[in-house]
């Protein structure tokens, strides 16, 4: 018996897998040594005495037990009972059939069965096996009818579809190359896309579970007004063996019925150098997916983590051999190696993300921030424009315009003084800055601290009920930053269209539905207010005079400012 537990589970799994296990062979041993004595009486119709065929009753238990430990019948859940357990239960009733036919054709010790027993017993005991696992199902999904959940599921998987049977009471399986050949799996309908638009309304579900992403994509615009003013429950789902494992889902521009502002670049990098610092960071890493999708002479990803360098290789080690990419694990600010890489490598163009951006971790480390994201910085640009960079643009933030935190503080001193540079030293660089806002799913933003908080089962935290933010996701984040290249002159802040602003409590609310929870619910995530942090504010700006004029590109302004002049930088300078 110990060998049927698995070592590596706790002991309260192992507890309960064994009383289980129990439970299932006391059922079945029952059944079998029922129906073996009325099989007796069938073909007799008397009964024996049970000392005259107790060999028989010892026999037929031991190849039942055989063959249940062999076929791992206890690995079945009899809630679950459905085609593929027909399927199992029909090769131990024809391996049981012959074991019982060998023993009875050379019984031996005057042992009284008639042959006929062969047929009678092995389908007498099946036929009763086959009722009780379906009276066992049924009264287990009968007990939980009453919190059931309804379903429509996006995708079919005729291999492991019938697991979700027991999350959930499916309505319909939405998939168009199944519904041309099979109608039907399990009592529920497999239909079109074009079925499900127009009968959607007349569906009673409050989830929907994705199997097959293009399924939904293809339905998903027609039922989102829907889905959010129903509440229904939305969530990926993915089958390993004999579980499913689910997870969230997310698209930034669906949840708010936005479109993508992405460019599409003729092949400007043709024959360019590309140096990129916080390579490994989410802007970094998303700006280095972008060029990849374009012709370059060489790509030089610049990076003090370890753990990020490493991660980006990974992520891109299919490009690493067939383009020039090069990695350097150094920090931008070091000014040797970095004079060094641009007297080798004759650089063309400078993405500068890297950047402390923490709000925070900031307020408590200010001096840190300032010396990074400013002087360094400051200094970063000053060496590029020794080597006669032709190109420099700076990542900045929102948090920059009126800054009411450290971090905002650091960046705006970085904007300034990078246009100074650009205005009052020699002009064979190009400078310019590129200000958003918050970058969605980003390291640090507020979507991995939500996802965290709902997977352990905590609250979900914002700072105030009212508080909005600018967001664009990292893809259109990367895209303005290479984009600008075509059309910048020097001393400009160039920002995008990020559209209306985004409360966090209703994604907060959005991300908790796409989870497939409910707030205030058994199966419940609650969002808890906790009051603004040490500098932030409820809503961030991305223009400082409140003047812009758009740009040749779509989707991308320039920020109009008063610059400062050059004597009001240098003191600016000095006093930090």
């Amino acid at each position: 018996m110990k060998a049927l537990l698995n070592k590596n589970k706790p002991l309260a799994i192992q507890d309960f897998f064994y009383f289980r296990l129990i439970l299932i062979i006391f059922n079945d041993l029952i059944i079998l040594n029922s129906t073996l004595h009325l099989s007796y009486f069938i073909r007799l119709e008397y009964f024996l005495p049970f000392k005259s065929i107790i060999t028989v009753f010892i026999y037929s238990n031991i190849i039942y037990l055989f063959i249940f430990i062999i076929l791992k019948i206890y690995n079945q859940y009899f809630r679950f009972f459905d085609i593929k357990s027909y399927r199992l239960y029909s090769k131990f009733f024809l391996i049981f059939s012959i074991f019982f036919a060998v023993f009875v054709l050379f019984q031996v010790n005057n042992t009284f069965i008639p042959r006929s027993l062969i047929i009678i017993f092995p389908v007498f005991l099946f036929f009763a096996i086959f009722i009780n696992r379906i009276v066992i199902s049924k009264l287990f999904r009968y007990l939980s009818k009453i919190n059931e959940n309804t379903s429509v599921v996006f995708g079919f998987d005729p291999n492991y579809s019938h697991l979700l049977f027991s999350h959930s009471k499916v309505m319909l399986f939405v998939d168009d190359k199944i519904s041309k050949n099979r109608r039907e799996y399990n009592g529920v309908k497999i239909k079109s896309i074009k079925f499900f638009h127009k009968n959607f309304l007349n569906i009673k579900f409050n989830n929907i579970y994705i199997i097959n992403q293009k399924t939904f994509k293809n339905s998903r615009n027609l039922i989102r007004e829907f889905i959010i003013r129903n509440k229904i429950l939305v969530q990926n789902i993915e089958f390993t063996k004999q579980n499913i494992k689910f997870s969230p889902y997310f698209d930034f521009n669906f949840f708010f019925n936005r479109k993508t502002k992405v460019i599409h670049l003729p092949n400007i990098y043709d024959t360019k150098t590309i140096l990129i610092t916080g390579a490994g960071g989410s802007i970094g890493s998303g700006i280095i997916k972008q060029i990849l999708k374009y012709n370059f002479k060489k790509l030089i990803l610049i990076d003090n983590s370890e753990y990020n360098l490493y991660k980006l290789n990974q992520e891109i080690s299919k490009f690493i051999k067939s383009k020039n990419i090069i990695s350097h694990l150094i920090g931008f600010e070091e000014l040797s190696p970095m004079t060094k890489i641009f007297k080798n490598d004759n650089i063309d163009i400078v993405f500068h993300a890297a950047a402390y951006k923490h709000v925070p971790l900031i307020e408590i480390n200010p001096f840190s921030a300032i010396k990074n994201n400013f002087l360094n910085t400051f200094n970063f640009i000053k060496l590029c424009k020794k080597h006669n960079l032709p190109y420099f643009c700076l990542i900045s933030s929102d948090k920059a315009v009126r800054p009411s935190n450290y971090m905002g503080a650091s960046k705006r001193l970085a904007e300034i003084g990078s246009i100074y540079l650009n205005n009052f030293m020699n002009k064979n660089t190009i400078i310019n800055c590129v200000r958003f806002g918050n970058v969605i799913n980003s390291s640090g933003s507020v979507l991995p601290l939500f996802y965290k908080q709902i997977n352990s089962g905590e609250p979900v935290t914002i700072t105030h009920k009212n508080i909005i933010r600018y967001f664009m996701t990292i893809e259109e984040a990367a895209n303005l930053v290479i984009s600008v290249y075509k059309i910048s002159k020097g001393g400009e802040i160039f920002l995008l269209d990020m559209g209306e602003p985004i409360k966090l409590y209703d994604l907060a609310k959005l991300i908790i539905q796409f989870s497939g929870k409910k707030i205030d619910s058994d199966n419940s995530t609650d969002i808890k207010i906790i009051g603004l942090r040490r500098g932030e504010k409820l809503y961030e700006e991305l223009l400082v005079d409140n003047k812009s004029k758009p740009t040749k590109i779509k989707n991308i302004y320039q920020s109009i400012e008063n610059n400062l002049s050059k004597k009001d930088f240098e003191k600016i300078y000095k006093d930090v």
